[in-house]
């Protein structure tokens, strides 16, 4: 197996190891965070150093890196981790639940977390470092865009298009033919029959 290191401790990181430890592809060699914090571990896996450590453990051998933090009220942070990441020369594999389901044809950029039980259906693509979590639906011919995260149970209907740095909410449903714009936040529950321009945030029950 591959050695690979996660970037960020916290919640989603712990489903990611999850993941990680099912798909059976790479060996995790621990975290990195914005400090180091020795007391902080998880299934025996501990932050080993700081985000400055890239470099040299880059220089030592160690090729594969992935972002385990969330949406986090934005992107920006897991925008600036992946630059960086790309900078130095890591890889950033897709991390995908084997219970996920994955149409042939769906086209994957890189550094995606597909969680357990969601769907990503037939021609469908994802940009690079998108969060489709838990029980979430990607059908057929929807676009999302990098740095998305469409949280638990959430759907896309058929050929929708979501920008980058978007979040769509847990439980949130957009209808068939969408398109909602980069920046936008769809709050949990809600939705969508109309498209969104860039930036904007929905919190109705029913976006008309």
């Amino acid at each position: 197996m591959e050695d690979i290191i996660l970037l960020g401790f916290g919640g989603h990181a712990k489903s990611v190891i999850d993941c990680i430890e099912r798909q059976g592809k790479y060996h995790i060699v621990g975290f990195l965070d914005k400090e180091s914090r020795s007391d902080v571990s998880y299934k025996g896996y501990h932050v080993i150093g700081e985000d400055d450590d890239l470099e040299k453990l880059y220089q030592q051998g160690l090729r594969h890196a992935f972002v385990t933090i969330g949406f986090l009220g934005g992107s920006t942070v897991r925008n600036s981790i992946y630059d960086e990441l790309k900078r130095i020369g890591y890889q950033l594999p897709n991390i995908v639940d084997p219970s996920a389901v994955i149409a042939e044809d769906v086209v994957l950029g890189e550094g995606n977390f597909i969680g357990k039980l969601a769907m990503v259906n037939a021609d469908a693509k994802l940009g690079n470092m998108c969060i489709i979590n838990s029980g979430a639906l990607v059908e057929h011919e929807c676009c999302v865009e990098d740095f998305t995260h469409v949280a638990v149970k959430a759907v896309l209907c058929g050929n929708v298009k979501v920008g980058s740095n978007t979040l769509i909410g847990a439980g949130a449903t957009v209808i068939q033919g969408i398109t909602i714009g980069n920046k936008c936040i769809v709050a949990a529950g809600t939705t969508v029959r109309k498209n969104l321009e860039d930036g904007r945030i929905v919190c109705e029950k029913r976006y008309r």
